[in-house]
């Protein structure tokens, strides 16, 4: 009797600690599914979710929905261009750096800052930091 009630408890730790586990395996893929979805979606995606939660705790009316729901288009819209102005200028700004610091050294520490600043350049490609 006293083994059949160990295997009961076992079971049970066992079934909570599986409920745990793909509880959490669901809302990391869950999560993770709505960021890249957010990331490629761009500004209309940015739109959506703005407007929802606009609309949710504003509690708008349809036509308010209407207006409200361009002016936030138009301002992601304008930021947006903003942030590709400012990406381009703040790569000027880097590169400018770059050789200005590297009027300052001789030969030999040009070649390795060269190197240096192209790997940083390279592992950061992927982000906006030196896209330009």
């Amino acid at each position: 009797m006293k083994i059949n009630q160990l295997k009961l408890y076992a079971g049970i730790v066992l079934v909570f600690f599986l409920g745990v586990l793909v509880g959490s395996l669901g809302t990391r893929i869950y999560f993770k599914q709505r960021i890249e979805h957010f990331k490629k979606g761009g500004p209309l995606a940015k739109k959506d979710l703005l407007m929802e939660k606009l609309s949710d705790e504003l509690d708008l009316t349809q036509s308010q929905q209407i207006e409200i729901g361009r002016i936030v288009e138009k301002s992601l819209g304008d930021l947006q261009e903003f942030r590709q102005k400012s990406r381009a200028d703040l790569g000027k700004i880097i590169d400018h750096g770059a050789k200005t610091i590297k009027s300052k050294l001789n030969e030999d520490q040009k070649k390795i800052f060269g190197r240096m600043y192209e790997k940083l350049k390279n592992r950061q490609r992927g982000k906006r930091f030196f896209r330009h």
